[in-house]
Formats: C-alpha cells, structure tokens, sequence
C-alpha cells in the first residue's frame, strides 16, 4: 500500500450526538432541543471529543437546516467555555419540501466545518425512497460558498468508491483547498441507504489505498459496526467518529446512556493503541482550521 496521507499519533475524536433521524423512541437519550445537544457535545468534550458533528431539530424534533437554531446550539455550547470544534451538518432536513439547497442554509451560522456530502444517496425509510442527488456541479457552487466564507469542508463519501477515486480528487485539482484535505468514511449505512458502502475491513483497507496525498480521514460505522470500524481506522492512523447518530447501542441489547461513554470507550481504545488524545487545539493545528470561526448570535432565544 502506498502511504498518501498524513500521519499523526494524535487522534481526533468526532462526536455525533443525534442525527436526523433517530428520535427519543429509538433511545430517550438522544438529544433533540438545542440546550440538550449542547450538553451532550460538552460532556463529550469533557471525554476527549474535539470535534462534533451536529445536526439541529426544530422544536418538533423534526431535523432542520434553520441557521438559528444552529446559531443557538453554538452560542449554548461555547457558552460552556467549550472549545470543541463545530462542524454543522449541510444535509437537508426532515421537513416539508426540504431538498439539497437548504444545505447553503447553515453556512449563515458561520461554522468552522461543514460536512460536504460527494455523490447520490438514496435514504429508504419507512418504505418511501428520498433521493439526495449531490452532484459534481452541486459541489462546485458549495465549495466557492465555503471558500468565500472561509469554512472547511470535510468530505463526506456518499457514492461509495467513485466518490473518493474521482469526485474528490477533482474538487481537489480544481479549487484552491486547504492542506490537509479533510476526508470521512461513512460506512455500514446499506440498510438504510441505498448506493452506501458496507463496512468490512477489506472495504476500509481499500479506500484508505485510494486517500489523495497531503489527506486525513476519519471513519464512521453505523450500529453494531461502529466499533470495529473506528477502532480499524484507529489502527491504520485515521480518526474515529462515534455518538447517537450512527449507534444507539453500548452493546448488544444495552442502550447507551449518553454519547459521553461511547466517546470514553474509543478514547480509551485509541490510548491502549498507542494514540494520543487530540484537545480542540490540536485538532484544529492538525487540520489547519486557523482559529475559532465568528459563530452568529441567534436572535431568538
């Protein structure tokens, strides 16, 4: 295998307290109003997360790309003197007549990260088909969004192989991205989504052979694959991905209580391995995000 990407012992662990779809039913600990998913991502941080991925609800508990209520969840977090870095989700929400474009939403609320979803999905819930067609000229319009605002984007492979072999390398040769180029693995989701990537550890080894060089990964699994996955991507110098979003489970049948213990076990884990624990700071060196982003005031409290 040829070594394209940058190595460190420092690792970054991500924290996805809720997602978009899993509501209270699914596990009464899952987040859903702002001040909840604030203090999940603190007590995640006070466990070793420096980085959390995050989702918003409107107060139905419906997911919503409404750059206030991101605004809120921010202002609550770093109200905590949390430095964790904030990445928001640019994946359309749940409710009526959401689509793709709301994704430019979020950028209002001036994160410091954005997920940047590469290739088609096609969700499969409840027996209904949603198609989220993020296309190459899709990107192209998001990528000059994110360069204008000064927001890294971190790659996001929704299209499987292709995504990485082809999408990602030409963003890469045709805007002026930051080094390192920030890219994850979202593996296990054939359940639910159509065109995912089953995770086996071949799947993994494979698209790691394919990280462009001067790159960084990071791999999440969903269900009872987050383990294994992210403690394989621990081994091979990637980064690791946990929280409600992607498992509900501690272990077979045990729900997890908070997204704290499942942040504690990798950390633990990736000790064990060899790795060390990146603070905030040193995940935002690592991935040359320069300093904490101006998050907007919401103007609704």
């Amino acid at each position: 295998m040829e070594v394209t990407m940058i190595a460190t012992d420092k690792l970054i662990i991500c924290v996805a307290p809720c997602g978009s779809f899993l509501t209270k039913e699914a596990n009464p600990n899952i987040p859903t109003s702002p001040e909840e998913i604030a203090e999940e991502v603190y007590r995640a941080w006070n466990e070793g997360a420096s980085l959390a991925h995050i989702h918003a609800r409107n107060r139905e508990g419906i997911a919503t790309t409404d750059p206030e209520v991101f605004s809120k969840i921010a202002h609550l977090i770093r109200s905590k003197n949390c430095d964790i870095i904030l990445e928001f989700s640019t994946s359309p929400g749940r409710e009526e007549g959401a689509s793709i474009e709301d994704g430019f939403r979020v950028l209002e609320a001036n994160p410091e990260l954005v997920s940047f979803n590469v290739g088609f999905l096609v969700l499969m819930h409840a027996r209904k088909e949603r198609i989220l067609p993020w296309t190459r000229s899709f990107g192209e319009r998001m990528l000059k969004a994110l360069l204008e605002k000064g927001i890294k984007p971190e790659f996001e492979l929704q299209g499987g192989l292709g995504s990485l072999a082809v999408e990602v390398r030409y963003f890469i040769e045709n805007f002026p991205l930051s080094k390192p180029y920030w890219i994850d693995f979202p593996l296990g989701m054939q359940r639910t989504a159509q065109n995912a990537t089953p995770y086996t550890p071949r799947n993994l080894m494979h698209l790691v052979d394919l990280l462009p060089a001067d790159s960084m990964f990071m791999t999440l699994a969903v269900g009872a694959d987050e383990t294994p996955a992210v403690v394989q991507s621990i081994l091979l110098g990637g980064h690791a991905r946990v929280g409600f979003e992607d498992a509900i489970y501690y272990s077979r049948g045990v729900l997890a209580k908070s997204n704290a213990d499942l942040v504690t076990r990798i950390a633990r884990i990736g000790m064990d391995l060899g790795r060390t624990i990146a603070t905030p700071a040193e995940a935002r060196d690592l991935l040359a995000i320069t300093k904490l982003q101006n998050i907007k005031k919401p103007t609704q409290k």
